[in-house]
Parts: structure tokens; sequence; C-alpha cells
């Protein structure tokens, strides 16, 4: 018996790292036009954010439903594995109510644990990633989710927007709500933090922007994990790759890109960086 890790596309994972960890990812749902299409399968992003912009309405986003978790799971639980499930803030998704209500729908005695990780893309992407790679040492399904409970404070993500638009009109914009309205030509940098976005700083332009997620993220060396996550402009996140890449070693900085579910709030031009401190 092993313990496997899922998680939801809200993660940003890729799928070759998925993969390889043997990490199952439970999409969530975006509705173009009045089409539903399955984040991270139906749509390539770059079509997704080519309708974004150009589309008459904002796409709109839900939780993966109770009856795709309970069809993830059983498959797992079919092959005599345990599971940890770890999710997408649930101030910004009911997925982790959709995941609980799966568990409960198996049985009270279903060896699952949810953990509501209070982050999203990037950071959930190194969250998770780690839980799978600690998955083979731990002995339970328990032992895992309590050291991923203690550890989520480790992580913390920072992501510079070129505007709040999207995040307004998509409802997510939490404590940065207090920017709106003031933002001309400025570039905001948002965190979150008690599983919900808040505001930081108003860079003037994309530069100081840039600047100042690196700044911030080596405040928090040293690390053990580095991520960045862009939208639609892959140099930028090559960037701050390289102006990173001297904090942890290459196989513990990760790349991935906001994939349909967040690019829906986050729009287009927009980037970020995790770190998961070290112990």
């Amino acid at each position: 018996m092993a313990v496997r890790v899922v998680t939801d596309s809200t993660s940003d994972l890729p799928p070759a790292l998925a993969e390889e960890l043997n990490i199952t990812v439970v999409p969530a749902n975006v509705v173009i036009d009045d089409v539903t299409y399955r984040d991270g399968i139906d749509m390539t992003s770059d079509e997704f954010y080519q309708r974004l912009v150009n589309g008459p309405r904002l796409p709109t986003t839900s939780q993966p439903s109770v009856g795709t978790f309970q069809a993830a799971y059983q498959e797992i639980l079919d092959q005599g594995d345990e599971i940890v499930s770890i999710h997408v803030s649930g101030k910004l998704s009911g997925t982790v109510n959709s995941a609980e209500q799966a568990r409960a729908s198996i049985g009270a005695d279903a060896p699952v644990e949810v953990v509501d990780s209070g982050g999203a893309s990037i950071a959930l992407a190194l969250i998770v990633a780690a839980a799978a790679e600690a998955a083979g040492d731990s002995s339970s399904r328990q032992e895992l989710a309590d050291q991923v409970r203690r550890d989520l404070p480790r992580t913390s993500a920072t992501f510079a927007l070129d505007t709040l638009e999207y995040l307004q009109k998509g409802g997510r914009i939490g404590k940065a709500q207090a920017f709106v309205g003031s933002l001309l030509s400025v570039k905001p940098i948002l965190t979150l933090a008690d599983g919900e976005v808040h505001p930081l700083e108003r860079p003037r332009n994309h530069q100081r922007a840039m600047r100042r997620l690196v700044e911030m993220t080596r405040e928090k060396a040293p690390a053990a994990r580095v991520g960045v996550v862009y939208s639609t402009d892959e140099q930028w996140a090559a960037e701050l790759r390289a102006s990173l890449s001297d904090l942890v070693p290459e196989d513990k900085i990760m790349t991935v890109r906001f994939g349909p579910a967040l690019g829906t709030y986050v729009g287009p031009r927009a980037v970020g960086v995790a770190v998961t401190s070290a112990q």
C-alpha cells in the first residue's frame, strides 16, 4: 500500500511532472460562451488567452464536481493505495468542499485526507510536488497530511499583474480591492495570505515589478524550492528564473504557466514567484 497525492488543476502543475511524481490532477471547469471546458485538457493555454482578451464576455469557472473527485479517488483506492488530496484555498474556490463531499460519499473509513493549502498556482504546485516526493517515506496518509499541514506556512507567493480588471470582474479580488481606483499606470503586486488575495505594492512599471518580485523572494532565503509562473510572456518567467537560479539547485526550481482556471482572474501579462523556505 502506497500513499498517493491528488491535487486540482489550479496548481498549474506541468503534466510531465505530475506523471513523473504519480500525482493525479483533477480538472476545474472553465465556461466560455456557454461551453464548458476541462482546465488543462480541452483547450490550450494560447487559445484560452486569445479568447480571454478578444471575447465579448469574461469566462467563468467552477470547481470539479463531487462525482469527478469520486471517480479519481476510487481509481486510486481500487489499487489499494491511500490518498492525500491537496487543493486550492477554500476562500478562493469550492474545490476543497467538493473533495470533502467525495471523501464522505465513499465512506467514513475512506483512506483519504483532504488538505486546504491556502494557496494556488505555483505555491500549490511547490507544496504538491514536495508532498509527492515525501509520500514514499510516509507510513500513512495521516503522517503525510500532518507533515504537509505543518509545512504550509513555509511556502509563500507574490504575483505581479498587468491589471486588476480580471480579478475584480471575476470576484476573486479579496483585500486587493483597496488598490482599485488608484491604479492608473501601475503593476500591482499581490500575495495570498490567510487563503485570500492581499495587496502588497504598486510599482510604476513592469521592470520595477520584476525587480521587487526578485527582492521579495530573496528576503525569504535560504530556500528549499523556488517556482515561477507566467500567463502569456514566457520570457519574463525565464528572466525571473535566471535571477533566482542561485538560491536552489536546478532541480528544485519550477516554471509553470497559469492555466485557464486561474488565467481567467490574473489575465494576460501576469507573472509570479513562489518560494518554500528551508527548515
